[in-house]
């Protein structure tokens, strides 16, 4: 997974390989979130997700400044949505693998 964000007027990609269980958890509560109405609350909420998401490659101040606006709920979402897909194309892929 990455994103893209502009830092000190630069185009700056962050890449993420791993998501654990717990990110995995905190996605679908944040999609909660997401399905109702959008304030600025629940939006830093969603910002910090991400940042977490990531491993804190970034802030909140960092992606506020480096996303385009026309993006920034679509940024979200994209995250959110590699989270769940992921977490669904992996399951039951190796019938040897634990957990599965």
């Amino acid at each position: 997974m990455e994103i893209k964000l502009k830092v000190e007027g630069k185009d700056t990609t962050f890449t993420q390989g791993f998501i654990s269980g717990l990110m995995f958890r905190r996605t679908l509560e944040i999609q909660k979130k997401f399905d109702g109405k959008i304030d600025e609350t629940t939006l830093d909420a969603m910002v910090d997700y991400v940042v977490d998401l990531f491993d804190k490659q970034f802030n909140r101040d960092t992606f506020y400044r480096g996303v385009d606006a026309r993006v920034l709920l679509p940024t979200i979402t994209n995250c959110i949505n590699e989270v769940v897909n992921g977490a669904s194309d992996a399951v039951g892929t190796d019938p040897d693998a634990p957990n599965v």
